[in-house]
């Protein structure tokens, strides 16, 4: 087993999040933002899950 080259993301948010989504989730998760080098943060964002269909990958 080799390791794996880089991999790039090749689609467009507006694919995924368009004609490619199929669902979002009922349950949400909080994303705590850790950022504290200057002062401490007070962001967090609370998001579904998301079902893509059909993301493009290349190596």
């Amino acid at each position: 087993m080799a390791p794996v080259d880089v991999l790039r993301f090749d689609d467009s948010l507006y694919r995924m999040f368009g004609s490619n989504l199929e669902a979002l989730t009922a349950e949400t998760q909080l994303l705590l933002d850790a950022n504290t080098y200057q002062s401490r943060q007070l962001t967090s964002l609370r998001l579904p899950g998301a079902l893509i269909s059909d993301l493009a990958f290349t190596l």
